[in-house]
């Protein structure tokens, strides 16, 4: 069957906007989620079972990390990972990376995929992060990249595992000073143009 049920079936998550409790998201000045973050052993394998439930199309790509630190460590890493939706809602499928654990430790070894975090797109990721931090969850992770005033894209992974059973990251999106994450369409473009440029 393809739709949107049967992806979230595959991906064993309430809709995204009920992952996280209103006042929760009060409490900390949290927009509500605009991304399930989900683990994996074989991102390639995944984007294909996702995308003939009717997901996608899926934009796959591997990446460096910028000034990368996990626990406080700077390390150069690297991620595998692929943006896609259904339903409206964005879907990030994370495999172990390189030279990193952060992703890795939640992996399921029967090649299923778990969620990992939630990530909401937030424009004053390091107040809220600060408030976050101030109440004991402390950040696990984070990664800046950009030229500043022109456009900066800064991810803070918060460690609300005990309370919400999952990461929490914070991203921000900035061009000229303003928080413009990208989003549906262009993502969907871009995987409509890989897709044709890779023969697939």
């Amino acid at each position: 069957m393809h739709s949107h049920e049967s992806v979230m079936n595959q991906l064993g998550c309430s809709e995204l906007r009920s992952l996280i409790a209103p006042e929760f998201l009060g409490e900390f000045g949290l927009d509500v989620p605009g991304q399930y973050g989900m683990v994996c052993l074989d991102v390639k394998a995944q984007i294909a079972n996702l995308e003939s439930c009717g997901a996608g199309p899926f934009l796959y790509a591997t990446s460096k990390m910028p000034n990368w630190t996990e626990r406080g460590e700077p390390k150069t890493a690297c991620a595998e990972l692929a943006l896609g939706y259904s339903n409206g809602q964005q879907i990030e499928l994370l495999g172990p990376g390189k030279n990193t654990r952060f992703y890795a430790e939640r992996i399921p070894q029967d090649g299923s995929i778990a969620i990992h975090h939630a990530c909401i797109f937030q424009n004053n990721t390091l107040e809220c992060e600060r408030r976050l931090n101030e109440a004991g969850f402390k950040t696990a992770a984070a990664g800046h990249i950009g030229v500043p005033g022109l456009y900066t894209t800064r991810i803070r992974y918060v460690d609300t595992r005990a309370t919400l059973g999952f990461y929490l990251e914070l991203t921000e999106y900035k061009l000229l000073g303003l928080h413009l994450p990208p989003g549906e369409k262009l993502i969907s473009a871009l995987a409509k143009l890989q897709a044709r440029f890779s023969g697939s």
